[in-house]
């Protein structure tokens, strides 16, 4: 009926065809691939190809079809170095992700750059949230739940709520079927946001709450759960982590401080490995 759009294009005002190219004169059909930078036409192009070398090219197709792709949460320390290297040796299409919160120290986000830079990744996707910040921080702006004083030393209200949140939208913008994290096992001791049960229940949201979940599937993957720093530093090792180049001090100086929580966790951790710790500390 006039002045009705139809369904795939509701909304919206019809634009002038496209001009399409005149065909080709006989006998100067091509007959050599595509030229080198179309990948995929590479890799499907296989008209002229004898039996075997088809049935070759129909496999890379296949495996670059299959490649996973995956999100990797990335703080620049030790934890999320390790996954990272973890993720890399599945064999998936890497897709780092890093949050700038309020505070956040510069070093972190040097070393994620180090990181995903000798490791070779796509790019780094940096999301910033200045809103976000550490109850240390919103004791100057002043809060009424007064039983956040006692909590944990760089504890961000809900910040894994809203760090995976953000995760699961962009898993499902890209096609992302893995999305991982880097929380070991002694996190979920002061952090309930870092437990397993609290990512088995983001699994179940997410199944519930992306509408493109039953054709592309989003999964949280936790590898480093239930181990200790000191497992995670020797599981590091065995991969050859570039721990020289993490960065784990709450504060944004230019050596490790050698004091803070993280400081001290992780120089206890490289001293029941038995190994030196690549960094410099303050004290």
């Amino acid at each position: 009926m006039a002045g009705r759009t139809d369904r795939g294009n509701r909304g919206r005002t019809r634009g002038p065809l496209a001009s399409v190219p005149p065909a080709p004169a006989p006998g100067r059909m091509r007959s050599s691939p595509p030229p080198v930078g179309r990948v995929w036409d590479r890799y499907l192009w296989v008209g002229s190809l004898r039996p075997g070398a088809a049935r070759r090219a129909s496999r890379r197709i296949k495996t670059v079809l299959s490649m996973e792709r995956a999100i990797i949460l990335l703080s620049g320390g030790i934890d999320s170095a390790v996954t990272l290297w973890w993720a890399k040796q599945q064999g998936w299409d890497i897709r780092p992700l890093t949050f700038d919160y309020f505070g956040r120290p510069r070093r972190e986000h040097d070393a994620v750059l180090a990181l995903t830079s000798r490791i070779g990744t796509g790019p780094l996707r940096r999301v910033d949230l200045p809103f976000l910040k550490e109850v240390d921080d919103l004791r100057k702006e002043g809060f009424e739940n007064r039983r956040l004083l006692d909590s944990p030393e760089g504890y961000i209200p809900g910040r894994n709520l809203i760090f995976y949140g953000l995760a699961g939208h962009y898993a499902e913008l890209d096609a992302v079927r893995y999305i991982v994290g880097g929380h070991n096992g002694i996190d979920p001791e002061s952090f309930p946001d870092a437990s397993p049960k609290f990512f088995n229940f983001l699994n179940s949201v997410f199944h519930l709450s992306l509408w493109s979940y039953d054709a592309s599937p989003v999964q949280i993957l936790v590898p480093l759960s239930g181990k200790s720093k000191d497992n995670v530093i020797r599981m590091g090792l065995d991969m050859k982590v570039p721990f020289d180049v993490t960065w784990s001090c709450y504060w944004d100086r230019e050596v490790h401080c050698g004091t803070c929580v993280s400081c001290r966790e992780r120089r206890d951790a490289f001293a029941k490995v038995g190994v030196e710790d690549p960094v410099a500390y303050e004290a």
